[in-house]
Order: structure tokens, then C-alpha cells, then sequence
């Protein structure tokens, strides 16, 4: 009997395991953002966005690369994207350290990325923002954030 309970736990933790991995497993650039093990996707339901994504990679000599990028799926609308280097020392929240932003109006997937020097001593991650707006009205109609995993230096 705890060979067959053994045995069923372990096939659940192996299921479990597998899942992450199949979920983070296609490999990345700049002008094909498909995610990593460093790289959250959020994908809940917009109306003019068909995905956001948040990434950040350590780079040489304490550099760190943000990346933030969103998949926009109408005509007529501006869409402003910001990608934001937050960080935290573990006794307070993430405040923003370094903001990139940068305004679009083209169909299909934007990307804003830049490298930072990231002091040792805090936890980064990054965290991306969409604005919509109505290019006729500036009305803002939707917004959407991700922020990526968070990585230690």
C-alpha cells in the first residue's frame, strides 16, 4: 500500500513539474519574443491586445536586459508601451528604477527593451504596461501590465 501511494505522488509531482516546463520551454530574440524560464506571458482576456509580455535577462558586468513587448490587434489606436526595471530589497515592495516608453500606431507585436546597471544587493524584474488609446479621441480604451519572474543580484 505505500508503494501504491508512493508511486501515485510521485507520478503527481512529475505531472506537475512537466507542466512548468512545457509552459516555458521556446527559446527568445528580440524580433521573436517567445518565452523563456525568464519571461511572464500575460494572456487574460483583452479586446485589443492579444498578449503582454515582461522579460529580463542578466547580461555582463552587472547589466541587466528588460524587455517589454505586447501584440496589438486593431487599427486606429495608439498604442503607448512602457517597459519599467522595478526592484525591491525585500523589505519593501518594487518601486521603478529605470522607464523606457515608447508610442506605436503599427498592427502586430511592439517591443521596448534597453540594458540597465543593476546594483547587487536588490531582486529586479520587469514590469511592461500597454495603454490603448483611440487615435481619434486620445481616449484611453484598455490597459493591460505583466511583470516577468524576478531575478537576484
Amino acid at each position: 500500500m505505500k508503494k501504491l501511494v508512493s508511486l501515485f505522488l510521485s507520478v503527481i509531482l512529475s505531472a506537475f513539474c512537466c507542466v512548468g516546463t512545457l509552459a516555458n520551454s521556446p527559446v527568445d530574440s528580440d524580433k521573436n519574443f517567445m518565452p523563456t524560464s525568464n519571461v511572464t506571458l500575460a494572456t487574460p482576456r483583452y479586446t485589443h491586445v492579444s498578449y503582454v509580455g515582461a522579460k529580463i535577462v542578466e547580461t555582463t558586468l552587472g547589466f541587466v536586459r528588460c524587455t517589454a513587448t505586447a501584440a496589438c490587434m486593431f487599427d486606429n489606436y495608439t498604442f503607448v508601451l512602457t517597459c519599467t526595471l522595478q526592484r525591491t530589497n525585500g523589505s519593501t515592495g518594487w518601486t521603478n528604477y529605470k522607464t523606457k516608453t515608447e508610442t506605436f500606431t503599427e498592427l502586430g507585436e511592439n517591443i521596448v527593451y534597453d540594458t540597465w546597471y543593476a546594483p547587487a544587493g536588490y531582486t529586479y524584474r520587469t514590469h511592461t504596461e500597454i495603454v490603448i488609446k483611440n487615435s481619434r479621441t486620445g481616449k484611453v480604451v484598455e490597459t493591460a501590465t505583466a511583470d516577468s519572474p524576478f531575478i537576484y543580484r
